[in-house]
């Protein structure tokens, strides 16, 4: 009997999100922020970074104009691929929307209620541990997050817009980008990741406190 306890598994954030990282996603789901726009993004900055250094640091040379157009390029084909990405499949109406909101929460319900069932089958005492932690993480989160980013996350791609215009604002070639040009538009596209990253941290804890939450009640 002894022996039989000490296989039992114990419960552990790392279980939970493998839980909910096996849901199946619902075919009506619409990313806000679907994985081609995060690469086209990424691809987007990374020519941007190159191309801006590329120009700043080596010498005026044939080579350094080649980099500096391969760039360009890398970076509205990423801008290009992140805002095809974000278009709508189907025109947006309101009737279609909220049915298709329906249609997705009566396909997450039952996937909502097994998780629950699934921590409810460990002993009260993990779950109440687990519970208590990340309440508390959560309310920790939601105070140093202002701290870290303001109210950036509520922009929406407007600070990417903006990276762009003070790229493109003056725009020459070859181009003679400033300093401070180059520091204000990485630093607006690392402000808009960090503010991206904590936002989901947030969102996960969230959830995790909610299914805990019901599967104590």
């Amino acid at each position: 009997m002894e022996q039989q306890d000490m296989e039992s598994p114990t419960l552990t954030f790392s279980a939970l999100d493998a839980q909910i990282q096996a849901l199946p996603e619902s075919p009506s789901d619409n990313t806000i922020f679907p994985k081609k726009a995060k690469w086209g993004l990424s691809a987007a900055a990374f020519g941007a970074l190159i191309g801006l250094l590329s120009v700043k640091l080596l010498p005026n040379h044939a080579t350094t104009v080649v980099i500096a157009y391969i760039s360009l390029t890398v970076e509205m084909a990423g801008v290009l691929v992140a805002g095809i990405s974000l278009i709508p499949t189907k025109w947006p109406t309101f009737a279609n929307e909220r049915r298709d909101f329906a249609e997705q929460l009566d396909f997450d319900l039952p996937h909502h209620l097994a998780l629950v069932e699934w921590l409810r089958a460990f002993p009260l005492d993990e779950r109440e541990t687990l519970s208590e932690f990340v309440s508390y993480r959560h309310e920790r989160m939601k105070e140093k997050l202002p701290m870290l980013t303001g109210s950036i996350e509520k922009l929406g791609a407007l600070p990417i817009v903006v990276a762009l215009y003070l790229q493109f604002k003056d725009m020459q070639w070859p181009p003679h980008p400033g300093w401070i040009e180059i520091f204000l538009i990485f630093a607006l596209i690392f402000g808009y990741w960090l503010s991206v990253r904590q936002i989901n941290i947030r969102l996960r804890l969230q959830l995790y406190e909610t299914l805990l939450s019901k599967a104590i009640a």
